[in-house]
């Protein structure tokens, strides 16, 4: 599994557009997310429903990006061509923020969960965030964030 975790895993860094909070742009890596993403902490993102996943596990922030008219990803589907996920911590895996089910925009406009894994882990307090995809992998989560603090991919320096 580990070998397959590797070969289907993308890896992408984004930096904190200086004098924002929440606005990171790509700097390095795979682009299948748009190149601005908002990546909001808890106490600054919209209210959520307390029910499935959010019940789980502790919602510790949201990641909403549109892709540009220029950008191309096999995300980037159907206007306004969203992708979105809420951002949740699994207490067994400290090192990381948290991890995500990307979610796009539909053919009837709406964002829907398309069960891509994203984890999101920092080495620098929040001013660079590493994310880590994995299509089609949510329900190996703690496999594959098993496989990251094993082969030293969540290092936090």
């Amino acid at each position: 599994m580990k070998e397959f975790f590797s070969k289907t895993m993308k890896q992408a860094t984004y930096h904190l557009k200086e004098g924002t909070k929440s606005s990171y742009y790509w700097a390095s890596g795979t682009r299948i997310l748009p190149n601005r993403l908002s990546i909001s902490k808890e106490n600054e993102m919209a209210r959520t429903a307390k029910k499935g996943r959010n019940l789980i596990h502790t919602i510790t922030g949201q990641m909403i990006g549109t892709f540009t008219m220029k950008e191309t990803s096999p995300l980037k589907q159907y206007k306004p061509f969203v992708c979105r996920t809420q951002i949740w911590q699994v207490d067994d895996f400290p090192q990381f923020i948290g991890y995500g089910t990307i979610g796009t925009t539909n053919e009837k406009g709406k964002v829907s969960d398309i069960g891509d894994l994203i984890i999101f882990q920092t080495p620098d307090r929040g001013e660079t965030i590493n994310i880590f995809y994995l299509p089609a992998m949510v329900k190996k989560l703690e496999e594959v964030m098993e496989y990251l603090a094993e082969t030293g991919l969540a290092e936090v320096s």
